[in-house]
């Protein structure tokens, strides 16, 4: 904490995401006519290294796709690296900044998942073992690269896969009808319907885990049940775990702590199922300063 500069010695606090942004290291993934968009990769210490390439788990921060911070994720990264992977947290364009909207969104969501492939030599990972995690319109964004053709930027090389290995999602956007949410986000209501992912509900998706807050007064918790149900009708793999009484954003490491830490041994104990982290009796938190 810092004096203010009237120098009355009030305390203004201190961005405890943005700080552990500045432990990552910035790279630039992709640049458009007026915009350029950063990666921010944290990669495990050398105790901490498997003797073989690293899973990655890449993530999109929450937005109703009008505005958002990339520093959301930080502390989620930080606890990956440390269990052995490599944690990238992704920027993308959204409408305060970028005057842009969910189209966007999901052309930069393919764009950052080919770069991790395009880079994976250097990076020291698995291509894959990708798994993209999201909340809100960020979680709408890597669940359309799952799961629907096309929203591709032209300059991307569509020979690289943009479908993750598998997707954790909190309180995501499924539905953009007028039950759901973003439906006037779109530029028309063809274009909403076209990105609804409970209509594109197909075998062979990516296994997937969704955390949803029954009380969410944003994105209704009635398009995860209903998208989790289809999905399992397909005979695809996808878990869904249900907050009671929770609202909105519930899992941020800034609003609840005890939440935080379910959530994220949640996705821990769903990364070893799949075979993308090895088991760890001592994984956990504990005390809140542990990350």
């Amino acid at each position: 904490m810092e004096q203010t500069p009237e120098g009355h010695g009030r305390l203004t606090p201190i961005d405890r995401n943005r700080e552990l942004l500045k432990s990552a290291r910035e790279e630039t993934y992709k640049v458009g006519g007026d915009f350029a968009l950063s990666a921010y990769v944290w990669e495990p210490a050398p105790d901490k290294r498997p003797p073989y390439p690293r899973s990655v788990a890449a993530f999109f921060f929450s937005s109703g796709w009008d505005h958002g911070q990339v520093t959301q994720f930080a502390p989620h990264c930080v606890y990956f690296a440390s269990r052995g992977m490599t944690a990238i947290a992704f920027d993308y364009r959204v409408g305060t900044k970028h005057g842009a909207g969910p189209l966007e969104a999901m052309a930069d969501a393919r764009s950052a998942i080919r770069w991790i492939r395009m880079n994976a030599a250097e990076l020291g990972i698995n291509p894959g073992k990708i798994v993209t995690v999201g909340g809100s319109g960020g979680a709408h964004a890597i669940t359309s690269a799952a799961m629907l053709k096309g929203y591709d930027d032209p300059a991307d090389d569509l020979s690289i896969s943009a479908v993750p290995n598998a997707l954790v999602l909190f309180n995501p956007v499924l539905d953009t009808s007028k039950h759901g949410f973003g439906l006037e986000r779109f530029p028309d209501a063809k274009a909403a319907k076209n990105a609804n992912l409970i209509r594109a509900i197909a075998k062979g998706m990516p296994p997937m885990l969704l955390m949803h807050g029954t009380a969410d007064r944003v994105v209704p918790f009635d398009g995860s049940y209903t998208f989790a149900k289809k999905m399992g009708r397909k005979k695809n793999k996808c878990r869904l775990i249900e907050f009671e009484r929770q609202g909105h954003g519930f899992f941020n490491f800034n609003l609840s702590f005890e939440m935080y830490e379910a959530t994220l041994m949640a996705m821990d104990e769903f990364l070893v199922e799949l075979g993308f982290i090895e088991a760890d009796p001592n994984a956990g938190l504990g005390e809140e300063g542990a990350v």
